[in-house]
């Protein structure tokens, strides 16, 4: 039986492979030839994990033994049989790459077939899009806060101090809210008013008093 995967990245939605492959062929012959395909460097660690629909991990299985504590519980690409992982109709696997930035494939089985005579698998039968690299480009954030840099300083934003008036002895200029200025009121006694109103009032010039006495005078002597 023939198991047909189809391959997809995350980071390029028209990037895909078709990759077709036996069923008794493992997981390591899968990793061989994704890694043929996309000329990848076979020094770096790769695994599968089998996931669930939403494509969520459930189980790894990885392309060597990290623990060597582990090595009897733990089934590499080179011992894993397809047919033993493949459980449903749309089984899906997601292949890591990039240890390092955590990316890899999701790998979907489309359909199963017939073995051909004379095809040769496992084998790509279609190929599109640009090829992901194998390692992700480093991202230009601090990974640590404890990072020096040295021009920090000059990039976080400072408030503008306010300028202070000296005539106004420092006193901040403070809008007036509308609504207390309305009902501000002042008590008034008019009583008291008019009382100082007379009390300012201008005496009379010299001069005109003097002009009233003569025109007294005058009127006497006819």
């Amino acid at each position: 039986m023939v198991y047909k995967f189809k391959v997809l990245s995350d980071e390029d939605s028209k990037f895909y492979m078709d990759i077709e492959i036996l069923s008794e062929q493992t997981l390591y012959d899968l990793h061989d030839l994704i890694q043929d395909e996309l000329e990848f460097d076979r020094s770096h660690l790769a695994s599968f994990y089998t996931a669930s629909h939403s494509w969520k991990r459930i189980k790894e299985i990885p392309l060597i033994v990290m623990d060597n504590s582990a090595m009897d519980d733990v089934v590499t690409m080179e011992k894993a049989v397809l047919s033993e992982y493949v459980k449903d109709a749309h089984q899906k696997f997601i292949y890591v790459f990039d240890y390092v930035n955590d990316r890899g494939f999701k790998i979907e089985l489309e359909e199963t077939k017939p073995e051909s005579p004379n095809m040769y698998y496992p084998v790509c039968t279609d190929f599109k899009g640009e090829i992901p690299p194998q390692i992700g480009k480093k991202t230009t954030k601090k990974s640590s806060i404890f990072d020096d840099d040295d021009d920090d300083e000059f990039d976080l934003p400072h408030k503008p101090l306010p300028i202070l008036d000296d005539d106004l002895d420092d006193i901040p200029d403070v809008p007036i809210d509308k609504d207390i200025a309305s009902t501000f009121e002042i008590d008034i006694d008019e009583e008291e008013l008019d009382e100082e109103v007379k009390e300012e009032e201008p005496y009379e010039d010299d001069e005109d008093l003097d002009f009233e006495e003569n025109v007294d005078d005058d009127d006497d002597d006819i």
